[in-house]
């Protein structure tokens, strides 16, 4: 029970503070989340499911639930639409966005692709259920709620072999206020660069390096670097390491070329914090249909 009020204590500064976008370790499979220019960029029709659960000893702990479906609609333009649910102790938030991408072919091996998104941000807390040493109900205390629009921007780079993105998925700060409130909070801008490799050994073998970097205003900067290794495109393994001491394992099925399912579990390799059992659990799941996209697919190169 001590460990679980300090984690809130911990908290609740940080959170009140400024809204920050949720962290996925299984980053590839949600990047339409970040980036409008992923929508038709990886299928004719793609749809992904993730669940993200933070700390399950402790009551209210984090939970992030993701669905997102993006389509090649055809003449270079993609289509994007997700849903992304954050519940976090005493705050509730939707975020809904409608992503469009246009294509633009460099050549036979690589191609670019510009992205806008349209969002809104459903936000709701109830600073009632904090709890003090004094059992009387605080008038400040007051519930909120709010929904604020915003607008995104980004691009691809994708070859056959890596691609490389860059993104401001909100382009406005949009601060949350209200009469005699005790919680104060903002949508912040972030700033999102990724980028992933497919790099074969041989036949058999591949390695992938991954990396995702978020900057926020006002807040330190966060950096994912990973790897993955592959066994014949039917299963891959690897980790991740994270700013703020956290290390992740990762495990990704392919079934086969339509459905793919991910599993990461998240640790913090600092001796302090791994005491207070701060673990996390994330599931991704993936549907493609349809095939490649007849446009947007980079040419595979042909085996010697």
């Amino acid at each position: 029970m001590i460990r679980a009020f300090s984690i809130i204590i911990f908290l609740i500064p940080i959170s009140l503070a400024s809204q920050q976008d949720s962290y996925l370790s299984l980053f590839s499979y949600n990047m339409l989340f970040v980036n409008p220019a992923f929508a038709g960029a990886e299928g004719k029709h793609v749809i992904s499911l993730t669940s993200r659960n933070q700390w399950n000893d402790t009551e209210k702990s984090p939970k992030t639930t993701a669905i997102s479906y993006s389509v090649e609609s055809g003449k270079n333009v993609g289509l994007g639409i997700s849903v992304l649910s954050d519940k976090i102790f005493i705050e509730n938030q939707t975020t809904i966005s409608a992503d469009f991408s246009y294509r633009l072919t460099l050549n036979s091996k690589s191609t670019v692709l510009l992205g806008i998104k349209a969002s809104g941000n459903s936000y709701s807390s109830d600073p009632s259920l904090l709890r003090g040493y004094n059992s009387e109900v605080d008038p400040l205390k007051n519930s909120f709620s709010s929904f604020n629009p915003n607008l995104g921007i980004g691009i691809l780079y994708k070859s056959s072999k890596l691609w490389f993105s860059a993104s401001v998925p909100r382009l406005f700060n949009s601060k949350r206020n209200g009469e005699d409130l005790v919680i104060q909070s903002r949508d912040r801008v972030h700033v999102y660069l990724a980028g992933e490799a497919n790099l074969s050994l041989n036949d058999r073998l591949s390695v992938k390096p991954t990396f995702i970097f978020r900057q926020t205003k006002g807040i330190n900067s966060v950096t994912d670097i990973g790897i993955k290794v592959g066994y014949l495109s039917f299963f891959e393994l690897g980790f991740s390491i994270r700013t703020g001491s956290i290390f992740s394992s990762q495990a990704i099925i392919n079934i086969n070329e339509n459905f793919s399912l991910g599993y990461a579990y998240d640790t913090f390799s600092n001796d302090k914090l791994s005491g207070l059992n701060l673990k996390a659990h994330e599931i991704a799941i993936r549907f493609k249909f349809g095939g490649k996209p007849d446009k947007s697919e980079v040419e595979e190169p042909l085996p010697e």
